[in-house]
Parts: C-alpha cells; sequence; structure tokens
C-alpha cells in the first residue's frame, strides 16, 4: 500500500497508574488500534464499541506487548471500554477536536475525487480537526480549500490520531468489502460512498474548484464523447452526428472536449465539431465554463461540469438514473431495455466491451444503443 509510512502518534498514550503501571496506545488511524504498554502480568478484555448502537463490534484479550485492531476502517463514533477481570478500569470515546486526522482518496479517477471531494471539508468543520488529505488531484482544490493541508499520495504523515480512505472496495470474491464501506455501493448514488465512509449525512455537495469569471458565449456547447470503457460510450451510431447537426443548424458552435483522437477504440467523432486542442485541465475548465452547456456520458468530464456549475446534460444508460449526480439533465435506457448493470455488477476493467448480461448477442449495449438522438434533442430544445 502506498500509505505504508504513516506514523503513528505515540503521544495518545494513557496513562493507568491503579493498573500496575500499564499503558495504552490507542488511535485510529485505518480502524480503532489498542496496544498495551507495560512490563506486568495483567490481562485485558479490549472491546471496541460502536457508541452509535451500543453493539460491540471486536473484543479481543490482551496483555503486556500485545495489541488488537478492529477491521472496520471506515468513521464510526467509537468507544474502546478497557476490563481488568471485572473491573472497568479505562474508556476511551474517539474525539477529533484538534487531532491530526489523514484523509486519503485511494482512487485517481477524477469523477469519484470530484464526487467525493466536497465531504472532506464537511468532515473538518463537523469535527474541529486538524485536517490532511491526499489526492490524485490536489492541483483542483488547494487555492480554495486553505484550511486544510495538501499533501502527494504516499506521502510520510506523523503523529496521526485517526485515518480514513476514500475508495471503492470489494472482497477476494468480488462483493463489496462491507469492512471498508459502510454500505453496498453498487446500489446508491457514488457521492454517497464518500458520505457514508466518512460518517456524514448524504447531501448532494458541488467542490468549490472555481472562481473565475469567465464571460458566457451563447453559442457554444462543449460535449465529451469517450469514456474509460465501451459501454460508457454513447453507443447509438448516429446518435451523436443527429446531436451535432441539429445544434449546428441551430446556430451553435460545438467543441469537443475529450483528449482521445477519432477512432479511439473504433469510436469515431462527428463532423461539423471543433476539437478543443490538447493541453492542461484548467483550458478544459475554461471552455466548460464559457459554454452554455456540457453534453456529456457517465465519466469525469460529466462531473468537472456539474462541479463548475454548468449546465450539463449527461447520457448514460449502464448506469442506473440515481447514480451519478442529481443537478443534471439525464436521459436514460428506455424502461423497456435493459440498463443498469454498473450497479448490478462489478465493472471487468479488463474488458473494454464488458456487457455482463448481453455481450455477444444482438442485445449487446442495449442500454445506450436505444438512447435516441431524438431524446437528447428534445431534452436540449427545453433551454436551448
Amino acid at each position: 500500500m502506498i500509505y505504508d509510512n504513516i506514523k503513528i502518534n505515540k503521544n495518545n498514550i494513557k496513562q493507568l497508574p491503579s493498573v500496575d503501571g500499564d499503558t495504552f496506545n490507542i488511535h485510529f488511524v485505518n480502524g480503532p488500534y489498542v496496544e498495551v504498554v507495560g512490563n506486568s502480568d495483567n490481562e485485558y478484555l479490549v472491546k471496541f464499541v460502536n457508541q452509535k448502537n451500543g453493539q460491540t463490534l471486536y473484543e479481543n484479550k490482551l496483555k503486556a506487548g500485545h495489541w488488537a485492531k478492529s477491521n472496520y476502517e471506515y468513521f464510526i463514533d467509537w468507544k474502546i471500554d478497557i476490563y481488568h477481570g471485572d473491573d472497568l478500569v479505562h474508556t476511551h470515546k474517539i474525539n477529533l477536536k484538534n487531532k491530526k486526522v489523514f484523509i486519503a482518496f485511494d482512487s485517481k479517477a477524477l469523477g469519484d475525487t470530484l464526487a467525493w471531494f466536497p465531504y472532506i471539508e464537511t468532515f473538518r468543520k463537523k469535527h474541529n480537526c486538524e485536517l490532511i488529505v491526499s489526492t490524485f488531484h490536489n492541483y483542483l482544490f488547494e487555492e480554495h480549500y486553505p484550511t486544510l493541508k495538501f499533501v502527494n499520495p504516499g506521502s510520510t504523515v506523523h503523529n496521526l490520531y485517526a485515518m480514513y480512505k476514500l475508495g471503492i472496495y470489494y472482497t477476494d470474491n468480488n462483493n463489496p468489502n462491507p469492512l471498508l464501506n459502510p454500505n453496498n455501493f453498487l446500489e446508491q448514488p457514488l457521492q454517497k460512498m464518500g458520505s457514508d465512509i466518512l460518517g456524514l449525512d448524504y447531501v448532494e455537495i458541488k467542490p468549490k474548484i472555481s472562481n473565475k469569471k469567465i464571460k458566457k458565449d451563447d453559442k457554444l456547447i462543449t460535449i465529451a464523447f469517450h469514456g474509460t470503457a465501451q459501454p460508457k460510450y454513447w453507443n447509438n451510431p448516429t446518435g451523436w452526428q443527429d446531436v451535432v447537426d441539429w445544434l449546428n443548424d441551430k446556430g451553435y458552435k460545438v467543441k469537443l472536449l475529450s483528449r482521445e483522437e477519432s477512432g479511439y477504440m473504433g469510436n469515431y467523432h462527428p463532423d461539423g465539431i471543433k476539437k478543443h486542442p490538447e493541453g492542461s485541465l484548467q483550458s478544459v475548465m475554461n471552455q466548460m465554463e464559457k459554454s452554455k452547456a456540457f453534453i456529456g456520458i457517465g465519466s469525469g468530464l460529466s462531473w468537472l461540469s456539474w462541479a463548475l456549475g454548468t449546465k450539463t446534460v449527461l447520457i448514460s444508460g449502464f448506469s442506473e438514473k440515481w447514480a451519478e449526480m442529481q443537478d443534471c439533465i439525464r436521459i436514460g435506457a428506455p424502461k423497456d431495455k435493459c440498463g443498469g448493470c454498473f450497479n448490478k455488477h462489478r465493472l471487468d476493467a479488463g474488458d473494454w466491451n464488458w456487457c455482463p448480461e448481453h455481450k455477444g448477442t444482438e442485445r449487446h449495449f442495449e442500454c445506450t444503443k436505444s438512447i435516441t438522438s431524438n431524446m437528447v434533442i428534445t431534452e436540449l430544445k427545453k433551454f436551448l
């Protein structure tokens, strides 16, 4: 793991002079941890309790030189009870106030990062903690979140009291990992994964990533054509061309923001567009903010448009209607067609043409093939 260099705060050792001088090192880095420090032969029963419901999630007996840790790594309102015989000799309730806390993004995906990041500041405000954060896109947030300390993934961080990781985690048998994700992320919105892991209420929040005053061009429409797997694409063979033709006929300029060239993985760009020259993500953001609307698929650039506050039209059949951001115009698969496989199965990242229910049949990619250009144009007519 890239976070093997984490340094624990040994200052959290609790003095217990009434128990033969034994002390306890307690922290909450990737789960609650208790170590017995001393030289006695005493045996202690350590219970890890969820204060929210009073349930003991794990317990173990320890002697000096031994330690115990719960495997639940997401935020839980922990209470650690330590017994010597029948006597409760110490209780430690998690308290992040003024403590050094590290939140690390395990996902490199732009969409995941934009979806989850707003909860970082919410977490800091709730717990009044000294918060350190690492993402693979720090440059998007550093200017706008001065109360946070940003470090690069894999950085050494000293003297932590608690640490939490944000990511999509599976077990060895391809089921959502209940020790790392408190709820089944396949059955809920992407953004809710972040609030769940951090123990926060789910309300759709946009990150602060721009304060630029860019003048709108009411005749500019931006689009993103490409994704990280074919099921994310709009697989209607004439869909994009029909929409671009309609926009051009109405006097709109259409600019493609995807960096991939035409023909990438067999996907060719429509005629009548201008491709944005390859450059920084900031230049892409500037075009998004400038445009009257953005049309995309279930990819990071759609999340970027949403975060910037640009009117976002999302074409997605492989996910359920509640899976992505809600502040958008979403066109999904018709009700009588197959759809939502992303929220039923684990995506096989090694299979570009992944279609878990109909691959190799006439219904391959039925979800997005059945989204017609007229369905998209009908939504565009409502505001263009």
